[in-house]
């Protein structure tokens, strides 16, 4: 005869504790143990997170080293919700962890990322609630001032400075979150050189000094465009791989790109763009020419091709016209020649 308690028994599982429960017991064992939770606070694991594993092989170069606004907040998910709604913001990813904490999280505004997360006390992660106000200040670049700031302020936001036209050529506006963090909302208005803008803030109490590399510019007097019949493949390409700096991407309604930006990390601009019949700057597709980049660490670039897989025209030489330096040459998906070397230069023959 069957057992009838084992009839009613049913498989054990593990169960994930609320975490509100989590969080008061770590606030009960902090307090019990008279630790600080800023300073004395034991080290330990993060728990599981739920974000799925990077792809990437590509190993991290000069390149990849970015300043990014990381931001600490009391309530994550609705922090999210609110960049959102207040900034037009797009959420990119989240990682929750197993406490129900929002371990990581990464929002773009018109192109612009930043990342937050939920307070980590136990490791020094708090908030302006929990530190009582902000020290810093995030700059963000919005293509309307005025109405993101109203947007802002209509979600919630506190007024700290309205928007209005500066010497420097933006127009500002300051609103604080209602997370705690100070948010300088800017709009382009005009271009203002470094000698106008000093002599606009002459008698405010401040005295404009241009720096050493003040007017350097990017693009070195060349703005090469490439074009590509799938250019998201071709912007994922020159990103992740070669090692190029988004810096605008506008599309239209349809998602056609209409300009791009991609800046090499030691100077100079490449437009990648997809086929265009009425844009004079964009060549058809797969006829683009050659570009030749100049780095001074080519190596590394080249380790980043092997890595991918790409299809090598010139493997890695020195070239008898540049005794010293380096070079090599690669095809990117649509077959477009990319050369990049050193170019310590001096040969003339």
């Amino acid at each position: 005869m069957t057992d009838p308690f084992e009839q009613m028994a049913e498989p054990y599982e593990r169960q994930t504790p609320r975490p509100s429960f989590v969080r008061s017991l770590r606030a009960s064992l902090v307090e019990a143990l008279g630790l600080d939770p800023l300073t004395d606070t034991p080290t330990i694991e993060l728990p599981g997170r739920s974000a799925m594993p990077s792809t990437s092989t590509t190993p991290a170069t000069r390149a990849d080293l970015t300043t990014t606004p990381y931001l600490c907040v009391h309530d994550g998910a609705a922090a999210i919700d609110w960049y959102v709604a207040a900034f037009g913001g797009v959420e990119q990813m989240r990682v929750v962890g197993d406490d129900g904490r929002l371990g990581h999280a990464e929002i773009t505004v018109d192109g612009a990322r930043f990342m937050l997360s939920d307070e980590y006390v136990e490791r020094g992660v708090v908030s302006p609630r929990t530190l009582g106000g902000t020290a810093t200040a995030i700059h963000l670049s919005v293509v309307d001032v005025d109405a993101t700031f109203a947007r802002a302020v209509a979600a919630g936001a506190t007024t700290l400075a309205e928007p209005e036209d500066q010497p420097h050529g933006a127009r500002h506006g300051t609103i604080l979150d209602p997370f705690g963090h100070r948010w300088m909302l800017s709009q382009t208005i005009e271009q203002v050189s470094i000698d106008d803008y000093a002599a606009r803030s002459d008698g405010s109490g401040f005295r404009v000094l241009a720096g050493p590399r003040a007017g350097q510019q990017y693009t070195d007097g060349i703005w090469a465009v490439m074009a590509y019949t799938d250019p998201d493949v071709g912007i994922r390409f020159v990103t992740e791989v070669l090692g190029f700096e988004e810096l605008v991407l506008v599309r239209d309604a349809d998602g056609a790109i209409v300009h791009s930006e991609y800046r090499w990390p030691e100077g100079g601009i490449v437009q990648l763009a997809g086929a265009d019949a009425n844009n004079p700057f964009v060549p058809e597709p797969g006829h683009n020419g050659g570009l030749y980049v100049i780095t001074q660490d080519p190596q590394a670039v080249w380790e980043r091709c092997q890595a991918t897989g790409v299809e090598v025209i010139r493997p890695p030489e020195e070239p008898h016209y540049d005794p010293g330096g380096m070079g090599f040459s690669i095809r990117d998906p649509e077959g477009n020649p990319w050369s990049f070397g050193s170019y310590v230069g001096g040969a003339t023959e």
